[in-house]
C-alpha cells in the first residue's frame, strides 16, 4: 500500500510538472512583419464598393470614422503580413489581426475566416487598412488567440 501512494504522489507530480511546462511555453511569438502599400485609385470595384457600404452604414469590418469617403486618390490601402510561430504542443484557436487606427484611418476590412496556428507551426495572417493617402504605415498592431479557451493579445508595432 505505501509503494501505491508513493507511486501516485510521484505520478501527481509528473502530471503537474507536464501541465506547468505546456502553460509555461504556450505562447506565440511574432517572426516578421512587412506591408504593402496600394493606391485605392487602381482598385476601383473595391473602392466602390467601400463606399456604398460606409454610405449605408453596413461595413464589412470594423469602421474607424463614419464620414463619407470623397474620391479613391485620395487614398490608399494599407495591407500589414504578420508571421507567427506556435511555441507550444497546443494549437492556437482564432487568431486575428487588428491595426489599432490613428487619425486618417478609415477602416479595416474583415477577415471572416476562421484562423488557427497548429501546434508547432508558423502561419502567416494579414490585416488590410483602408487610410489617407498621406499617412505613413507606422501602427500598432495587436494579435489575438485563444489557447484551451484562454485569450492571450500580443502588441507589436510595424515601423518605428
Amino acid at each position: 500500500m505505501k509503494y501505491i501512494a508513493i507511486l501516485t504522489v510521484i505520478l501527481l507530480i509528473a502530471s503537474l510538472i507536464g501541465v506547468g511546462y505546456l502553460y509555461l511555453t504556450a505562447n506565440v511569438t511574432v517572426e516578421a512583419i512587412g506591408v504593402v502599400a496600394v493606391e485605392a485609385s487602381t482598385q476601383p470595384e473595391v473602392f466602390q464598393q467601400l463606399r456604398q457600404q460606409m454610405e449605408s452604414q453596413s461595413v464589412i469590418g470594423t469602421a474607424f470614422t463614419s464620414q463619407p469617403l470623397g474620391d479613391a486618390s485620395g487614398y490608399q490601402f494599407y495591407t500589414y503580413t504578420v508571421r507567427l510561430k506556435n511555441n507550444c504542443f497546443v494549437k492556437a484557436d482564432m487568431v486575428e489581426v487588428q491595426v489599432t487606427p490613428m487619425t486618417g484611418d478609415v477602416l479595416q476590412l474583415a477577415d471572416e475566416s476562421a484562423r488557427a496556428l497548429p501546434a508547432r507551426t508558423t502561419g502567416d495572417l494579414s490585416a488590410t487598412i483602408l487610410t489617407d493617402v498621406n499617412m505613413h504605415s507606422v501602427r500598432e498592431l495587436n494579435i489575438s488567440y485563444y489557447m484551451w479557451g484562454v485569450p492571450f493579445t500580443i502588441r507589436t508595432t510595424y515601423g518605428h
